[in-house]
């Protein structure tokens, strides 16, 4: 194949520009240039912060968490239910102590809160009460008002060192009586307890045995109630040796106890069984911490078991305020930030293509970095409605991106800082 050659007239026709075009051309791209640079100047170019945000309120949702692995024994509410603050919601469970046991001796303690330990000595717990580990808070509350009482009373004061004697032998026959008595009480309970454990296999195996099932746990209440009755009377007479004991001591040594310094520990042990009435609750009940609509999550149920840190329930504030948006954001460039600055936020509910994204407001800043991140609060002065024009519907805890437009400069002086 041969080259095409053209003769020398043509290739200098060809490879020569006409004259209009090079002045023309260059007067074409210095007017682009020109305008460029003017929009350049004009355009202001967004610079921007990202970060999570949460949709809340101004009093936000209480998310109840499980304290530690448990089983629920009981769900004392249906979803949606609408609670009080201090209600309780959820009830773990206890083999020792019965709930509304621990509920009878929470209201007792509450009729004698901020009382005298005179009146204290007034205050009276059932000893048929299944209490668990509150027992021994219980058994020292007792005994404090008995050590009280004979002094503030004096009760043994008119009885000689043999006439207590004589006592003290009486009541250790009866307490030989009752411990005598107790070992036959702890095998029934444990029959009891050994029959309810079987009709609750048989239960959870599918046999219908509801019947059954109420009445071994009737039989077990009650054994275990009647022990606890004998276990609450072998005490008391135990306490009773030993008073009696101290007064005969007392008449040796010529020296009285203190009444002030018995009602100061009468005092004290009342405040312990407040303490441990509130411990308990808190290892085995989950309460709600506001008034509001509680929504339980999906699988909470009678007898499900749960790890710690679970998410049980969420509670609805009733007086909740406007919706807001919580936005976590790094710390490194977070010194731009200021209230007022527009948010752009596109939920992870709504597509952004198909609804829009929302429009908020920095509302505020928070002033203590957590883990590298600052948190703010976006305010949302139009409602939830979208770019285009539509209105989304907002659920409690709903997430989303947020865009923080932190500063707009002109695209020219951006351009130019660069450089």
């Amino acid at each position: 194949m041969t080259d095409l050659r053209h003769s020398p007239e043509v290739e200098a026709v060809l490879g020569r520009p006409a004259p209009w075009v090079a002045r023309r051309g260059m007067l074409v791209l210095g007017l682009l240039i020109v305008a460029l640079l003017l929009l350049s100047g004009l355009y202001r170019y967004p610079a921007t912060l990202r970060g999570d945000l949460v949709l809340t309120t101004v009093d936000p949702p209480r998310r109840l968490q499980s304290p530690r692995d448990m089983t629920l024994e009981r769900v004392l509410i249906t979803n949606r239910d609408t609670v009080q603050a201090g209600q309780t919601l959820l009830l773990a469970t206890d083999a020792r102590a019965r709930f509304e046991h621990v509920l009878a001796l929470e209201d007792r303690l509450l009729e004698f809160r901020g009382s005298s330990p005179a009146r204290l000595l007034q205050l009276t717990v059932s000893p048929k009460l299944l209490l668990g580990p509150l027992q021994d808070a219980v058994n020292v509350f007792r005994q404090r008002q008995e050590v009280y009482r004979n002094l503030a009373d004096r009760r043994l004061d008119g009885y000689t060192s043999a006439e207590l004697a004589d006592m003290i032998g009486a009541t250790e026959r009866e307490v030989r009586q009752l411990r005598s008595g107790q070992t036959a009480l702890e095998d029934a309970a444990a029959r009891a307890q050994t029959e309810l454990q079987r009709e609750q296999t048989l239960q959870n195996e599918g046999l219908r045995n509801t019947d059954r099932l109420a009445w071994a746990q009737e039989q077990s209440v009650q054994a275990e109630e009647a022990l606890q009755e004998r276990v609450s009377a072998l005490r008391a007479a135990s306490l009773s040796v030993e008073l009696m004991r101290n007064q005969i001591e007392a008449y040796r040594s010529g020296q009285q106890g203190s009444s002030r310094l018995a009602a100061d520990e009468l005092s004290g042990a009342f405040g312990q069984l407040q303490a441990a009435v509130a411990s308990w609750k808190r290892e085995f009940t989950v309460v709600s911490p506001v008034t509001g609509t509680a929504i339980l999550q999906p699988e909470i149920k009678d007898g499900t078991y749960v790890r710690e840190d679970q998410l049980l329930a969420t509670v609805l504030p009733s007086d909740a305020g406007t919706t807001v948006g919580r936005v976590t954001v790094p710390v490194a460039g977070s010194g731009r930030l200021a209230v007022g600055q527009d948010v752009v936020v596109a939920f992870d509910r709504w597509p952004t293509l198909e609804y829009g994204s929302v429009h908020g407001q920095v509302a505020s800043i928070g002033l203590v970095p957590v883990e590298g991140q600052i948190t703010l609060e976006v305010a949302f002065p139009d409602g939830l409605v979208t770019s285009t024009g539509g209105r989304i519907e907002g659920s409690p805890l709903m997430q989303g991106q947020a865009t923080i437009v932190v500063d707009r400069r002109r695209l020219l002086s951006r351009l130019l800082d660069r450089g």
